[in-house]
Order: C-alpha cells, then sequence, then structure tokens
C-alpha cells in the first residue's frame, strides 16, 4: 500500500448472544488518567506522506465508540504520560445490547 487516509487501533470484544459483554482489559474505562487502569497501546506514531514517523495530532483524529457506558477509547495526543503518545481503551462491558 503507498498511501492512506485513515488508519486505526481499538480493541474488540466477544461474547454469545443473550450474555452480558465481558470487560475489557482491567475492566476500568480510560477516563482517569491512570495508565495501569486500562488497556492501552503506547508510542502511537504514523508515517506522513514525506516517510517522516510522527504521532497524530488531536485534531487529526476522531474517537468512536458504540456504548460509551460499557467501553471507551481516548487518545492522549500531547505526551502526557510518561511513555509518550498514546491510545487508552477499555471498559467494564455488562449489559450492552450485543
Amino acid at each position: 500500500m503507498s498511501s492512506a487516509d485513515e488508519v486505526g487501533w481499538g480493541g474488540r470484544t466477544r461474547t454469545r448472544l443473550g450474555t452480558h459483554s465481558p470487560q475489557m482489559g482491567s475492566g476500568h474505562l480510560p477516563n482517569d488518567n491512570i495508565a495501569t487502569h486500562a488497556c492501552y497501546f503506547r508510542q502511537v506514531t504514523i508515517q506522513d506522506s514525506s516517510r517522516r514517523t510522527r504521532g497524530a495530532k488531536a485534531y487529526e483524529t476522531y474517537s468512536f465508540s458504540d456504548n460509551p457506558n460499557c467501553y471507551d477509547v481516548k487518545y492522549y495526543a500531547d505526551a502526557v504520560h510518561y511513555f509518550g503518545l498514546a491510545l487508552f481503551f477499555g471498559g467494564p462491558g455488562g449489559n450492552c445490547g450485543n
């Protein structure tokens, strides 16, 4: 592939129909800014059209969760964590309407 307009990172859980969805990772939502509480990808980078590796800027990203009460995602573009640019995701699962 020589180029892409979009890239994605994420996670998924799976269960039988009619049962509660399992937790993702430790079961914590990524909203408390504590790295050990959620799943994460660290040192998230992209390669731009000039073939330079860099982190995506916040305005270049968007997050999507189809049920933020069960699972959520948060991208830290400002490298506020000791391991740099990070994508946190996870959640408690539960009655998510699978």
